[in-house]
């Protein structure tokens, strides 16, 4: 994970030679001053050309990687939806998309031989294809505040988040033995009885809710992928960026909670959808693992510092046919678009 170095007398140099050109990390040097480090850094990276600007930070104020967090950089393995590709790479032929949007026959995550988890494996497995299906609503969800343009840098923020969890979905239907085509047929063209989405789907109306909504959600993700984050860096990246999710969402939290204007609102939200959130984990049967995960849920959840969760002491069972207007609305909306398509592009 980052974080942040100790070497108290060691500073990093940044300087820029011109008004045209980029600010550049030069170098690093010991000093007893931050006073001192400047004219030392001036003195030895300013000794033969002029300098247009010159930054000294010292290290101790940065946040640095690791090399456990290469997997994390690596953006061509870890988003490959944001890589430029369409519509050579990505170009495939629907007509010969499957008939039916059944998964294809694939051994159940954990239950390789060998792995103390084999027996949970199923369970696990289909925890995973529950919360993909929560996570494509929300990122659909979020992409429609992209174009609020009152608070630009939030709306990014917030597409950004979007774009993940669609990816995120995409990966976990990929690790569990889903080609393209079979991903394709499991989030389009399934009708909406057959989705098994969390109760709180529904509830994606307002900001306080989306707000409560992506909370929930990016907790059980996280809780989730930490099971497999050790033996599988798909797994490990999922929760990392699904803990930045989540504080980003507990901040929205707090000062929703804070504001005189929207306190109300935003319990009352927090309320209904910390209730609903007990089928999080309800995709299974109730066992130990479901219960340690739910367990593991509402403590994330309740530290999120706003009082007032209803979250369920035990997981309840997901229901079919649930999401309401949200989900239909969701579904409408990439048919409708996958139809103005050439069959043979890649939506």
């Amino acid at each position: 994970m980052p974080h942040v170095p100790t070497d108290t007398d060691v500073y990093e140099v940044f300087a820029q030679t011109g008004s045209g050109s980029p600010l550049n990390h030069v170098g690093s040097l010991v000093a007893p001053r931050r006073d001192a480090a400047w004219h030392l850094a001036k003195e030895t990276y300013g000794r033969r050309d002029d300098l247009f600007r010159l930054w000294v930070v010292r290290r101790t104020d940065l946040i640095v990687s690791s090399a456990d967090d290469r997997g994390l950089l690596a953006a061509k393995t870890r988003m490959p939806h944001r890589q430029p590709g369409f519509p050579t790479t990505r170009r495939r032929d629907r007509s010969v998309a499957p008939d039916t949007a059944a998964p294809p026959q694939q051994q159940p995550a954990g239950a390789a031989s060998g792995d103390p988890r084999g027996a949970a494996g199923p369970a696990v497995s289909r925890l995973w294809l529950a919360l993909a299906e929560d996570l494509f609503v929300l990122g659909n969800r979020l992409g429609e505040r992209i174009v609020d343009y009152i608070d630009l840098e939030e709306s990014l923020a917030v597409g950004s988040i979007g774009q993940e969890a669609l990816a995120h979905a995409e990966t976990i239907l990929t690790l569990h033995g889903f080609d393209a085509s079979a991903a394709d047929a499991h989030l389009f063209e399934r009708p909406q009885e057959q989705w098994r989405v969390s109760r709180v789907i529904g509830l994606l109306g307002d900001w306080p809710s989306t707000v409560v909504c992506g909370l929930v959600i990016a907790a059980a993700v996280s809780v989730l992928a930490e099971e497999r984050a050790a033996d599988e860096p798909a797994f490990a990246a999922i929760r990392d960026e699904q803990l930045v999710h989540l504080d980003h969402w507990r901040r929205w939290a707090r000062a929703l909670a804070a504001w005189p204007e929207t306190s109300e609102e935003f319990t009352r939200a927090y309320a209904d959808v910390t209730h609903r959130a007990g089928d999080l984990f309800g995709a299974g049967p109730q066992d130990t693992l479901t219960d340690a995960l739910h367990a593991r849920l509402a403590a994330l959840v309740g530290d999120s510092g706003v009082p007032g969760s209803r979250l369920p002491h035990r997981p309840v069972p997901r229901a079919a046919g649930t999401g309401g207007r949200v989900l239909a609305d969701c579904l409408a909306r990439g048919r409708l678009v996958r139809e103005h398509y050439a069959p043979e592009v890649f939506l």
